[in-house]
């Protein structure tokens, strides 16, 4: 294992515990707002929920939406790439029969 992979592995292995550490974080403050809630009964915390929520999906939706459009250009690109490489080896037989070998190579 280089460097790279050796850093890599620690930074995988880093996220994965602050997010497992930030779930537990999370369901225990969780935990304490519905006891307080439950206890005095908080109004209109499900619009607000479902506002926050509709938001969250809307931007998990945009940001899929660019990464699908990343993808479709970048292939585009190869396909582009791969159809020109084509052309060029097809090419080589315009050039005289002693240099076609040197190209091919």
């Amino acid at each position: 294992m280089n460097f790279v992979d050796v850093q890599s592995t620690l930074f995988a292995l880093g996220l994965f515990g602050g997010i497992i550490l930030m779930l537990e974080l999370g369901r225990h403050v969780g935990a304490r707002r519905r006891a307080r809630i439950m206890e005095g009964g908080a109004a209109g915390v499900g619009a607000v929920e479902a506002a926050i929520f509709t938001l969250l999906g809307l931007l998990i939706a945009f940001t899929f939406h660019g990464a699908a459009a990343r993808f479709d250009a970048r292939r585009g690109l190869i396909v582009q790439e791969a159809n020109q490489i084509g052309t060029a080896w097809l090419r080589i037989d315009i050039l005289p029969a002693n240099a076609q070998p040197a190209m091919r190579a």
